[in-house]
Parts: structure tokens; C-alpha cells; sequence
């Protein structure tokens, strides 16, 4: 059910928001920051934020990858398409690709209180389903 003006023919619908995320990898690392801010304040996760109006995926993908870590990449493919939902926004689209080529001075920035490469096989379980599907994605298409 929608709600929806009789006089005019709008409708209100409440569609999730967009987001984007990193499996940004190097030297068989997994880059993750702290999350600084809610959802999962505190908890680590893969480089990710909201798509921004004029942006396409990818553009948010490297612009959020560069705002909170510090560096720039290079997106290799797309992870998948999830949906999650977060008690701060309601249900949120999440496109998540595998970024490699990661050039620049590592630092913990925007809303990461904290950012560091881990082992690959050492990320697990996060907060997340998706992050957990994209990286077990990601670690597929690597050979791990």
C-alpha cells in the first residue's frame, strides 16, 4: 500500500536508498575501516556510503573508497546487488564491487574512525549479510 493524492494521481513511494561498497584487496588484504558513525558504529567492515544524485555506482564506489581510506582503486567487477536493512535508513540497495590497484596514503577519514588492511581469510562475519556475500563472492572469483 502507497499513499497517493486522488486529486493529482501522485504517488508516494518509499523506495530504499542506494549505496555502494569496496571489497577493495591488495596483496591478498582486505582493506576494512571502523565504522565511525551508525549503523554499526564501532564494527568493521568494507570501505562504503551512499550514492550521491549525479553519481553513477562506480563513481560513488571510488569516491567513498577515497574519502574514508585515503586511496584510489580501480573497480574489477561488480560483487552482486543486495538488499539490507538498517535500522537507521530502512531498506538500503547495496552495489558492491572488488576494487584492486589501490594507490595512496592509507588514513582513516570522512566517517572511519580507523582503517587497515587484514589477511583476507581473517575478515568474517561482519555485521553485514551483504558484506559477508560479497566478500565470500570476491574470494571466489580470486581463487581463495
Amino acid at each position: 500500500m502507497r499513499k497517493y493524492c486522488t486529486s493529482c494521481g501522485f504517488v508516494h513511494y518509499l523506495n530504499p536508498r542506494s549505496s555502494v561498497g569496496a571489497v577493495a584487496v591488495r596483496d591478498g588484504k582486505i582493506l576494512l575501516v571502523k565504522r565511525g558513525v551508525e549503523p554499526g558504529k564501532g564494527l568493521w567492515s568494507p570501505p562504503s556510503g551512499f550514492i550521491d544524485p549525479g553519481e553513477t555506482a562506480e563513481q560513488a564506489c571510488l569516491r567513498e573508497l577515497e574519502e574514508e581510506t585515503g586511496l584510489t582503486g580501480r573497480i574489477v567487477e561488480l560483487l552482486g546487488v543486495y538488499t539490507q536493512d538498517a535500522r537507521v535508513y530502512g531498506p538500503v540497495l547495496i552495489v558492491m564491487y572488488l576494487v584492486n590497484n589501490l594507490q595512496g596514503e592509507l588514513k582513516a577519514a570522512d566517517d572511519a574512525a580507523d582503517v587497515r588492511f587484514v589477511e583476507i581469510n581473517d575478515a568474517v562475519d561482519f555485521s553485514f549479510s551483504c558484506f559477508n556475500k560479497a566478500l565470500k563472492k570476491a574470494k571466489e572469483n580470486l581463487g581463495l
